[in-house]
């Protein structure tokens, strides 16, 4: 940084004052990228990225901030990450807000932050009708799980009201697999 001559000692220490707060800031900004946030998905992007699984356990929470019981059970995903990444399972969200509502998705990375999901966080960049139906979805929460091999082993829904999962029914799926 050069600083003119013929300006007094206090505009310079100013300028210099200004010049350090704003590389500082750039550092903070750049120390941000690292922040947990959403990634954007598209359908046919996402049956690739589940192809590169594999030979990993994957548990794929499908969730968006509407859906007040996804935002209840979520905390338990990131438990149940603590507990198995090390064990080979890797744990994935999906966020299934709209994509083209933009404070829905700033309350979801919100929300990620909050709870430190440091796992892959993906949000669905399809109209949300279609991506239900591309996902066979009928509601959400779901978690579906994939074996070793890439197959989708358990299909963990809502869609029964008398018969709605638990968080104990996605530990006994990883375990079950992990045999």
């Amino acid at each position: 940084m050069v600083v003119p001559l013929n300006m007094s000692i206090k505009r310079r220490l100013l300028v210099i004052w200004l010049c350090l707060g704003m590389s500082m800031a750039g550092s903070y900004v750049s120390a941000g990228d690292d922040a947990i946030q959403l990634k954007r998905i598209s359908y046919s992007q996402w049956q690739e990225k589940l192809k590169s699984y594999p030979p990993d356990i994957v548990v794929v929470d499908m969730w968006a901030t509407w859906c007040v019981s996804c935002i209840e059970r979520f905390p338990k995903m990131i438990e149940l990450h603590r507990q198995y990444h090390q064990q080979g399972v890797r744990f994935v969200s999906m966020c299934l807000d709209e994509r083209d509502d933009q404070p829905a998705i700033t309350r979801a990375e919100k929300f990620l932050q909050k709870n430190n999901a440091v796992f892959e966080n993906y949000l669905m960049d399809e109209n949300l009708m279609q991506a239900f139906e591309m996902l066979d979805l009928i509601g959400i929460p779901v978690v579906l799980i994939y074996d070793r091999n890439g197959q989708e082993h358990f299909r963990l829904t809502g869609d029964n009201p008398n018969k709605q999962f638990t968080d104990k029914d996605v530990e006994a799926a990883i375990q079950q697999l992990l045999q």
